[in-house]
């Protein structure tokens, strides 16, 4: 409708200071900071808009058995749009970002405006978001448009340490109100109809400390680890030659990975000999994969090493993991919101799966239907120069505020 378009084009530059708002909070997880903060401002516009909020902490003996002891309270906000419909369509967005290098042009939550984009750690992955979202719910309001459907919003922490003690920990408790869900994907002319699969691991690899002058005495477990890793490393070349038959964005992303090395950790000292060090794997696995055969592929690798090395420790631990999910598109959501591109862009959207995991997992296995749509930047998700673009942000507003009001 002309009046969201036209209102949300007049709100610009209220959407550029929000977002520059919830940039300019450093809320880097891990190990969670600014959390309250951030979530006071975000109420603060949900209760501008009329929606009634309500915070969810999550107990601090959930937390400690999801390994969490430090950082923040962890508070998620819902806020809810009751129309007195029969079914609800949920948004969810996270507001924790991962840390900045010290390799910026610009001070990373010292928000940027230049150029039509706006600079800073979360702009696109999902501050930028989480603007666009509310400014679509005010548009409905203030022009006294009411959905078919109830509208309720989520604002959760931790999606990027995997999302149990966010949006995960909301779905586990009974909280989300949900026959459809949308949350963050891709932008301009693709959406997501699902992601990948994520593994995380730690490979711990155990040695015997000894003075450095006397090597022989000890076992060095870094050796040990670089061995470990190099044949990681054969099993990496050949995982990256499976290919998934769902549709991707990029002919790339078709492919299996593995990553080593995102978190190093060992050695006290120059002057010893190293008894433990500890390397990450992040593993992507494709629909046609399961968890147990990625699991089973790093053990058997680790188990081969051990034979033909005796001295040889290693723990292969599980941090987290998940099997890839993928939502239908024949329903009414996808309809909705192919409808609203439409009207917004004049161009018509096409479906692929994510190569990253998002908190949308957590309803489409429980066979909700849900779709990933992002304001568009630089794709710079958790590298440095991050950036939405202006232009977008508004656009994105357009369509969801179009799908709320088609869906039924």
């Amino acid at each position: 409708m002309k009046k969201i378009i036209d209102y949300l084009n007049s709100n610009r530059n209220n959407i550029i200071e929000f977002t520059k708002d919830l940039i300019g909070i450093s809320t880097v997880n891990p190990p969670g900071k600014n959390y309250d903060k951030l979530v006071r401002l975000v109420e603060r516009e949900c209760k501008a808009a009329g929606l009634r909020t309500k915070r969810y902490a999550v107990p601090t003996s959930y937390l400690r058995e999801k390994g969490i002891t430090e950082g923040a309270e962890r508070i998620n906000l819902i806020a809810d749009w009751n129309t007195n419909s029969k079914k609800t369509l949920h948004i969810t967005c996270h507001y924790d970002v991962v840390p900045a290098t010290g390799n910026w042009k610009t001070p990373p939550f010292r928000p940027v405006v230049n150029k039509g984009r706006i600079y800073g750690r979360g702009a696109e992955d999902m501050k930028g978001n989480i603007a666009s979202v509310i400014f679509a719910i005010k548009a409905l309001k203030v022009n006294n448009l009411a959905p078919r459907v109830n509208v309720q919003l989520s604002f959760c922490p931790d999606e990027e340490t995997g999302g149990a003690t966010g949006f995960g920990w909301l779905v586990k408790k009974g909280l989300i109100k949900a026959d459809y869900a949308i949350s963050e994907g891709y932008s301009g002319e693709w959406v997501a109809c699902g992601n990948k699969g994520v593994a995380w691991f730690d490979i711990e690899v155990f040695g015997k400390s000894a003075h450095a002058s006397s090597p022989y005495r000890g076992i060095n477990s870094f050796e040990k680890m670089v061995k470990v890793a190099s044949a990681l490393f054969d099993l990496k070349k050949r995982i990256e030659k499976k290919k998934t038959k769902f549709v991707t964005r990029n002919k790339l992303d078709k492919a299996a990975t593995l990553v080593m090395g995102g978190e190093l950790k060992g050695g006290l000292k120059v002057n010893t000999v190293p008894d433990l060090s500890v390397f990450s794997i992040d593993r992507r696995l494709l629909p046609e994969e399961t968890m147990g055969e990625a699991i089973k592929e790093i053990k058997n690798v680790i188990s081969d090493l051990k034979k033909k090395d005796k001295d040889l420790r290693v723990n292969v631990k599980l941090r987290s993991g998940n099997n890839a999910v993928t939502s239908g598109t024949d329903n009414a959501l996808f309809q909705a919101f192919k409808r609203a591109a439409i009207k917004v862009k004049n161009k018509r959207v096409k479906e692929a799966i994510l190569s990253g995991a998002t908190d949308l997992r957590f309803l489409i296995v429980k066979g909700v239907p849900c779709l990933g749509y992002s304001a568009k930047g630089g794709e710079k998700w958790h590298s440095d120069n991050e950036y939405v673009i202006v232009k977008s942000l508004i656009e994105t507003s357009q369509i969801l505020s179009h799908t709320i009001l088609y869906l039924s």
